[in-house]
């Protein structure tokens, strides 16, 4: 399995976290975790059958601010403390984990819509790595050429993105700019699987017409909830002065090498899902326009308060995410605006 290098050292902080996994999110359950909710005896066994909404998807119930029924109001589960985490559904017990298949490989992640992991995602500022079972690292060997091509350009976009030579932002660009090449390759048929070459030139993403279509596409999406409502009208409004700022935010307070590890892990996640929808440079884009978003969203916090700190850049990256990353719906309208 492929994973990011703190992969194995997460652990959920539970009630000590600021924000809670069972709040605003309608949770699915899967069929195994109904069977097993059925049977559990007792006055609790009918609390827990009572707080689910039986449909074509069973969903757990939602109470008062869009709290899940059994969550506790010291934010303990009570499924947990009743039953174990053994009875948990797969949604529960696996977030904020996510898995995907790339050829012969699995790869696993953490999601950003949780704090912990952005903590840990920026706990080290060296450039991003990803560990590799020996013997999946033993497979490769094994791939589908085509697999084995693509699986080539991600680790060249990796390099692009991590080349510190370049501010970032020129970084974001090139990387743009190869996903470009990418996908004209994939398109084209008479290849002979020889993949492009690295761009010596490329056209910038943090223009104001790009960053302009970027909000746009954000400003339609469906919101998760009033704070980013009111962010994206935020920055839509403050667009001019958030890019004339940039620059002196990077420069002064900006810490370029977190941008750079979003990308590339927005890169890790999301570019795996062009093996079935062929979307190379929408995926790439949604790398590239995940660093850039949350990197205006800082430059918003940077201007109004005159200084920005850690908690300031993981509340971003988490909102972002959450927003974004966690609903179908929404990265959906992101490969189709920029497919």
């Amino acid at each position: 399995m492929m994973r990011p290098w703190f992969y194995d050292s997460f652990q959920c902080t539970a009630d000590k976290c600021s924000d809670n996994c069972c709040i605003g999110w309608e949770i699915d359950i899967d069929s195994r975790a109904m069977e097993r909710f059925r049977e559990v005896p007792g006055e609790f066994g009918e609390r827990l059958r009572g707080a689910i909404h039986n449909g074509d998807t069973p969903t757990f119930a939602l109470s008062a601010g869009d709290r899940c029924a059994l969550l506790r109001e010291d934010g303990l589960c009570e499924l947990i403390l009743n039953c174990g985490e053994d009875h948990l559904c797969d949604i529960c017990a696996l977030h904020p984990r996510f898995f995907n298949s790339f050829g012969e490989v699995e790869e696993a992640g953490l999601g950003l819509c949780c704090e912990e992991v952005c903590r840990l995602l920026f706990s080290c500022s060296e450039p991003l790595k990803f560990l590799l079972d020996e013997q999946d690292a033993a497979a490769l060997s094994a791939e589908d050429r085509d697999i084995s091509c693509l699986r080539r350009g991600r680790e060249i976009l990796t390099e692009i993105l991590q080349e510190r030579s370049l501010p970032i932002t020129e970084r974001l660009s090139e990387c743009a700019e190869y996903g470009w090449l990418l996908q004209e390759w994939v398109d084209n048929q008479e290849n002979n699987r020889v993949i492009p070459e690295i761009p010596q030139k490329w056209e910038s993403i943090t223009d104001p017409e790009s960053v302009f279509r970027l909000l746009n596409t954000l400003s339609e999406m469906e919101s998760i909830n009033g704070e980013w409502t009111e962010l994206i009208q935020r920055l839509v409004r403050r667009q001019k002065e958030l890019l004339a700022a940039l620059p002196e935010f990077l420069r002064a307070a900006g810490e370029e090498w977190r941008y750079e590890h979003i990308a590339v892990y927005s890169m890790f996640r999301h570019f795996t899902g062009c093996i079935s929808d062929g979307a190379v440079y929408a995926r790439v884009m949604l790398a590239c326009c995940s660093a850039l978003t949350v990197m205006l969203m800082d430059c918003l916090v940077w201007l109004d308060k005159g200084k920005i700190t850690e908690w300031d850049r993981i509340l971003s990256t988490k909102l972002y995410s959450k927003q974004v990353e966690y609903s179908q719906d929404n990265i959906d309208a992101f490969i189709e605006e920029y497919f």
